[in-house]
């Protein structure tokens, strides 16, 4: 455990008896009965809610051996052939942001123009974001759109108009050309 999230949980342990002593002695006090209920409902709501987050704390999913230990499981984009080979990757590692498009007039990141498909995607076509420890993919306006494979459901959408989040196995589509997310 570090030693950020030991003193982390020693604060929230430290609030939850703090609040379940004022939620004794607000039974048990001198006060008003109108002043004891407020101040048991007062501190049964901060002691549920440090309750919520120690148990929150305390309880997240540590990554399973040999998953990429990158935001959201996701170190590189791989450029996928007709049989799902890899055929070109681009790390992500330490990025913010990409463009995804073909080289012209404008530089890009990730360059899809000597793919099969490459007639059909905008010299600047999509952006990848990195933001808030996960990574989003936004369409920037293009022509043909993007469609997006999600590992979850094995379900394709169509993105629109707002940025979608992406996690490892997931699949981009641009035109035909794919890219996966690993």
């Amino acid at each position: 455990m570090k030693k950020s999230r030991k003193w982390k949980t020693a604060a929230d342990v430290a609030v939850i008896l703090s609040g379940l002593v004022l939620g004794y002695s607000a039974l048990c006090g001198p006060w008003s009965r109108e002043w004891s209920w407020g101040l048991l409902a007062v501190s049964g709501c901060v002691t549920v809610f440090f309750l919520a987050d120690l148990y929150r704390l305390n309880h997240k999913a540590a990554p399973e051996p040999g998953t990429a230990a990158g935001p959201a499981g996701i170190e590189k984009l791989v450029l996928l052939d007709e049989q799902n080979r890899p055929v070109r990757s681009w790390n992500l590692a330490g990025r913010t942001s990409l463009v995804v498009g073909k080289r012209g007039t404008e530089d890009v990141d990730v360059d899809l123009a000597d793919c099969e498909y490459g007639c059909f995607v905008d010299y600047q076509h999509a952006a990848l974001n990195f933001c808030l420890d996960s990574w989003y993919v936004e369409d920037l306006g293009s022509r043909n759109g993007i469609r997006i494979r999600k590992v979850e459901d094995g379900q394709c959408y169509k993105l629109t108009g707002r940025p979608c989040r992406v996690t490892a196995g997931d699949i981009l589509y641009i035109a035909s050309t794919r890219l996966l997310f690993s």
